[in-house]
């Protein structure tokens, strides 16, 4: 069903799979698209950091955030930049976010004034080469989208490993760690791959999971 606002369920949830690939790098952590603000709850809990501020665009679960959060920004991230200290987080979380954005490559580079010296950015992003979606297409010479998933009616953009990688690098970051997730032994996928003549791997993964840093000047 065709909604102008997903349902509340959409902004919940810890997101706990992610947990095994944030790391502690400080105090500081900012949550963008910080849903109802159980992501960064746990983060502060289970990661030891101490001030944690969010960024949410639907101002029902930004308000709910702010109960649990330092800080809470409502609205549209990419024009709410100016509200964020510089040199000041250890850790910028972006939890199938940039799909979302209009200009991604703008505000990520908006966001490197945002870091400290040695901070990261965490980024999921959903696969469009994952393979079930590739056979649908193939298959049905159609799709459509839905309420949540890789083809979320509210995505923007859409990224394989090597089109997100590009973006971090135009917008000055370099990636440290690339993990895929999600695996398979579908029978769909081994025939996908045998087309690609065995450069498919990327595409039994649903997610990949970065962290990147911004370049140095030289």
């Amino acid at each position: 069903m065709n909604k102008s606002r997903p349902d509340d369920t959409y902004y919940q949830g810890e997101r706990r799979e992610l947990l095994p690939y944030i790391p502690m790098l400080g105090d500081r952590l900012l949550d963008v698209g910080c849903g109802e603000g159980g992501f960064a709850a746990m983060l502060k809990r289970e990661r030891g950091y101490q001030e944690i501020w969010g960024m949410e665009y639907d101002e029902k679960s930004a308000a709910v955030a702010s109960s649990l959060l330092n800080r809470v920004i409502p609205g549209d991230a990419s024009n709410a930049l100016g509200a964020l200290p510089d040199d000041y987080f250890n850790l910028i979380c972006l939890n199938d976010v940039i799909e979302h954005l209009i200009w991604p490559e703008a505000f990520l580079a908006g966001l490197k004034q945002k870091l400290t010296q040695d901070a990261r950015i965490f980024c999921s992003i959903p696969n469009l080469r994952q393979y079930r979606l590739l056979w649908n297409l193939l298959q049905s010479q159609d799709f459509e989208y839905t309420d949540s998933g890789l083809l979320d009616r509210t995505h923007l953009r859409f990224f394989t490993r090597k089109t997100m990688l590009t973006l971090l690098d135009r917008a000055g970051f370099e990636p440290t760690s690339v993990i895929g997730w999600g695996t398979t032994k579908s029978w769909k996928f081994k025939i996908l791959n045998a087309l690609t003549l065995w450069r498919g791997n990327d595409m039994m993964h649903s997610h990949f999971f970065i962290l990147a840093k911004a370049k140095q000047m030289p």
